[in-house]
């Protein structure tokens, strides 16, 4: 079945949305540092499996195969978007709470425009500024929002500032880390498989990760509440990496195939309207009014930059 980019790209919104809320709650019990670290492993290592039988490429293939620029901007990419990106990330839900965590991620377009403008020679013009600019002003009005701020903290979620600041940086880094992986697969004769792709990414997002903590003297520390199940954290961080590196990921790299890096990207941060019903569900947090308006704020700031070369 050959999907549009659009649909891929909806799917991949779905799945991220559906992997935050695992996520969220594994962050909350080990925090985020140690989840980050093993969810990129055990994404590596189900990918890896993947290839083996899928592909059927040897463990020394999948290091042979690609060309050095592959794993020059993929690994980039990596580190950029994963080890820095979903780690900031991961710490907005944790402190903010899936439904305005998951609203930074609207910044992220906008990331992915000027850094395709730049790398790529993608298109950018007045309409697709005033798109960002919209985009952004939805974000902030639901920030400042003191209805849904009460609603928030009745759950325990608060308007920390370092959440705040978190979600900004990890959204800024998940589109620039899309740009460089649209950059590693296809700008150069030789093209990579996606899901091969996903795997360079991966690698070098893991071994990020586990530098840091090995440097920091936390690689011990970090380990010990995965490694020992602790406040049952295993099954969430599996889902969250099902749901998240595995086909999250694996679809977002298919769709920017297919589209431009901003309007890819752009569809994915679609993902609060997902997050705004499932959070009612799940935490049982209640949607008000600014929410719904932030939310289809941003939205409008996100169809104009997906029309912007119509005006």
């Amino acid at each position: 079945m050959n999907l549009s980019g659009e649909v891929i790209a909806i799917l991949t919104t779905l799945c991220w949305s559906l992997g935050i809320f695992p996520f969220t709650e594994a962050a909350k019990r080990i925090g985020s540092a140690p989840l980050n670290q093993y969810r990129l492993l055990l994404a590596w290592i189900i990918i890896s499996i993947i290839l083996f039988f899928w592909n059927g490429l040897t463990f020394f293939q999948l290091f042979t195969t690609p060309q050095p620029y592959h794993f020059l901007f993929l690994g980039l990419s990596g580190v950029i978007g994963f080890s820095i990106g979903d780690y900031c990330s991961f710490t907005s839900f944790k402190l903010l709470g899936p439904k305005l965590g998951s609203l930074y991620t609207t910044f992220a377009p906008g990331a992915a425009l000027i850094v395709g403008y730049i790398a790529l020679g993608e298109t950018v013009n007045l309409t697709g500024i005033l798109g960002i600019s919209i985009t952004i002003a939805g974000v902030i009005w639901l920030t400042l929002s003191k209805k849904d701020s009460s609603a928030a903290l009745k759950v325990g979620y608060t308007r920390d500032k370092k959440g705040i600041l978190f979600g900004i940086i990890g959204a800024l880094c998940q589109g620039v880390g899309l740009v460089l992986s649209k950059y590693g697969m296809d700008y150069y004769s030789e093209k990579l498989p996606t899901m091969h792709a996903v795997w360079i990414r991966l690698l070098f997002a893991f071994l990020a990760a586990f530098i840091v903590s090995l440097l920091a003297g936390k690689l011990i520390s970090n380990s010990k509440p995965v490694l020992t199940n602790e406040k049952n954290n295993l099954p969430y961080m599996f889902l969250g990496t099902l749901l998240g590196p595995v086909m999250g990921v694996t679809l977002s790299l298919f769709a920017i195939q297919k589209l431009e890096v901003a309007v890819a990207q752009t569809i994915f941060a679609l993902l609060p309207l997902f997050v705004l019903p499932i959070s009612l569900i799940v935490y049982k947090e209640k949607i008000t009014l600014q929410a719904v308006l932030a939310c289809f704020i941003s939205l409008i700031g996100v169809l104009i930059l997906i029309w912007r070369n119509k005006f």
